[in-house]
């Protein structure tokens, strides 16, 4: 499972939300994702990614295989952006556990009861049950994306996170302990080399801006000419 960015992370989770929030207006273009990305509500935290940067993160997904271009048909229409974890090799999940995944990926750790509530709210209607049974399925799968935060003193249930995200899927036993528990030391992580595939993965990134700056570019040029 590719780690995700925090860009991407948002687009994917907005596109899942809107697929069965407002089906009537999927999938969605560029301007409609945006929006979705940056609204104040049901978003933790709030952004305000700008046209490009989506248009950059739609891209890499992309290349990731969790999302599809709806190319346009007619000469008003425009390109349109729709998730692919319906399909069931998409991490092997079903459709309410794609919904309660989504809302891992829009608004951060949440509790199960948390989850259910605002599945209820805009995409799925799940019982306390079948809420705990999607969710304790969901971390038996291969590659989980998702985690168990254990109860913390003073909390009636734990919590979920989804671990998809660059900082998830860090190994804790990289990170050493400090010498001292009262020293100001900051601890000093290991220094890696990067791996071949995040070579490769970094040489995608660069491929995917150079591809959007040139369209941009090809656009700006045929606007003129005409």
């Amino acid at each position: 499972m590719d780690a995700l960015t925090e860009l991407e992370i948002r687009i994917l989770g907005t596109l899942i939300e809107k697929s069965m929030a407002t089906p009537e207006y999927y999938p969605l273009t560029l301007k409609s994702l945006r929006a979705g990305c940056n609204q104040a509500t049901n978003r933790s935290p709030v952004t305000e990614y700008e046209e490009l940067d989506v248009e950059l993160g739609v891209k890499s997904l992309k290349l990731k295989g969790l999302l599809y271009f709806i190319e346009p048909k007619g000469g008003h229409e425009v390109r349109k952006y729709e998730h692919t974890l319906f399909e069931e090799h998409r991490w092997g999940m079903n459709r309410g556990q794609v919904a309660l995944f989504s809302l891992l990926l829009l608004r951060g750790e949440q509790t199960a009861s948390e989850l259910r509530t605002r599945a209820r709210e805009k995409m799925i209607d799940l019982s306390p049950p079948q809420t705990e049974e999607a969710l304790e399925s969901m971390i038996t799968l291969e590659e989980s994306p998702i985690a168990r935060v254990p109860r913390q003193p003073g909390q009636r249930e734990p919590r979920w996170r989804h671990k998809v995200g660059l900082a998830e899927q860090i190994d804790p036993s990289l990170v050493p302990e400090l010498r001292d528990a009262d020293s100001d030391e900051m601890p000093v992580l290991p220094v890696q080399a990067p791996s071949r595939h995040e070579e490769i993965e970094s040489l995608k990134t660069k491929v995917v801006e150079l591809e959007t700056r040139i369209e941009r570019l090809e656009s700006i040029l045929e606007s003129l000419s005409n």
